[in-house]
């Protein structure tokens, strides 16, 4: 094959570094700015509640209850974005990169029309969705309010995760990071104005959250466009490739990414019986609910960001018929994972009040916070090796296994144990009741990991 005939092609001569360089180098390389990146995303939904804070325990109620309602939203974006990446990794792989950068561009446009479809019904039945799930009172009003601005945001928020995954799954981790820093700038430079209400702005409340989300997204998503058709990128697209549909690509990322959609559904679900159960308690305990989730997900965002670097690396070495590599990256990751949470556990048991006063500033939710806190932090040290190990799968599409095992983890486990160990520890065992799923869950997929069916996992 010629090099002119290649070009044309979207065949590059050069292989991608992320199959030729060491690998420990290659993931240290990839993982930082993947981890800022995701660490940005975490701050900006942490900022969320450290300004609602001013307004009050059933301001931040109201967004962990709408927080579980949206995860049912996010089941589509979890298919479509989840059966992307693996494609547009491993065509990066093999040396395509039109291939690859046209993949991002259907990707966008499947994920922003179906995110609009989906969205709608919520919008419309959106009270009593929330009531059902356990909102009452002034958090149910305020969860309304927050919501149906919400609703509009999430076909671009669903958006906004390939700008930053597409250019990962290819190996650039640095533009993603400038992407979700800039991202996080907007959210706090408008959460300043419209909830704190600073200079002659007035405060609006929790109207005021939702709506710095919606500005912020539509940020990332103009400047996300601007950047991939630009043509300064590794991967990037026409407008052309956007605004024209590829059903048979678009069939083959949802054919990929579809156990993922049902294991989010049942994820969600299960989520939804928490909160419920959660609630039984009082809004006060869905603050506290929402506060520990959120300051513990801040850890879970640089694991996240690791996770996919891992994936990116192993897609692309599978690609290249590098198998041994890509094990090797999995090994690694599981050991950074490892260092970084457990110092965020000890960091925890020495702080844990001066950690939640930050958050919340009602002496209730912070003395029945400790407990969850030091829970959670603990359980995500067994969860970041749940997604690091579940990165292999990830990176070569092979999905289905995954949904096997968060079934039998969440709801022969987790379900049946939320309603039995509360009988005999109180909202304790809520809490307790994670710690056993992942467990299990980790059991389950470190098995999987070394049977090493995945490497085989070639589109």
């Amino acid at each position: 094959m010629n090099l002119n005939r290649s070009k044309n092609l979207g065949i590059d001569i050069k292989k991608p570094e992320l199959i030729v360089k060491p690998i420990l180098p290659a993931l240290l390389k990839l993982s930082w700015p993947a981890m800022l990146a995701m660490l940005f995303q975490s701050l900006t939904s942490l900022t969320d509640v450290f300004f609602l804070k001013s307004i009050g325990t059933d301001a931040q109620a109201a967004i962990g209850i709408f927080a579980v309602l949206q995860m049912y939203l996010q089941f589509f974006n979890s298919i479509v974005g989840n059966g992307s990446i693996c494609v547009i990794s491993q065509h990066y792989g093999k040396g395509n990169s039109k291939s690859a950068g046209y993949a991002v561009a259907q990707t966008l446009l499947l994920k922003l029309v179906g995110s609009i479809v989906f969205t709608i019904p919520i919008l419309i039945f959106l009270k009593p969705l929330l009531s059902l799930i356990g909102a009452e009172g002034s958090a149910l009003d305020m969860a309304v309010i927050y919501g149906s601005i919400m609703c509009f945001v999430i076909p671009f928020q669903n958006t906004g995760y390939t700008f930053n995954t597409g250019l990962r799954a290819a190996g650039d981790a640095i533009t993603p990071m400038y992407l979700m820093m800039g991202r996080l700038i907007v959210n706090l430079t408008m959460n300043a104005i419209l909830v704190l209400g600073i200079g002659p702005f007035k405060s609006i409340g929790i109207a005021g959250v939702a709506i710095s989300s919606a500005i912020s997204q539509l940020y990332l998503f103009i400047v996300g466009m601007y950047v991939y058709t630009s043509k300064k990128t590794i991967l990037s697209f026409s407008l052309k490739d956007f605004v024209k549909p590829n059903f048979h690509l678009m069939k083959r990322i949802l054919q990929i990414g579809s156990p993922t959609g049902l294991k989010q559904v049942l994820v969600s679900i299960a989520n939804s019986l928490v909160m419920k159960q959660i609630s039984f308690f009082g809004m006060a305990s869905v603050a506290t609910f929402t506060v520990v989730s959120r300051i513990t997900g801040f850890i879970n965002m640089p694991i996240a960001g690791l996770s996919f670097a891992t994936s990116t690396i192993v897609g692309q070495n599978v690609g290249a018929e590098k198998p041994s590599r890509a094990v090797k990256a999995a090994k690694y990751a599981s050991l950074i994972a490892l260092g970084i949470t457990v110092a965020f556990l000890i960091v925890t048991v020495l702080m844990p009040t001066e950690i939640l006063s930050i958050f919340s500033k009602d002496p209730v939710v912070i003395a029945s916070s400790v407990i969850p806190l030091l829970i959670f932090t603990f359980n995500q040290i067994i969860a970041s090796q749940n997604m690091i190990y579940n990165a292999p799968l990830l990176g070569t599409g092979y999905l289905k296994v995954g949904l096997y095992i968060t079934t039998i983890s969440t709801w022969f486990f987790q379900i049946p144990l939320l309603y039995l160990l509360p009988l005999y520890c109180g909202m304790n065992g809520i809490w307790y009741s994670f710690t056993v799923a992942f467990i299990v869950n980790l059991i389950m997929i470190v098995y999987v990991f070394k049977k090493r069916r995945w490497v085989q996992r070639v589109i």
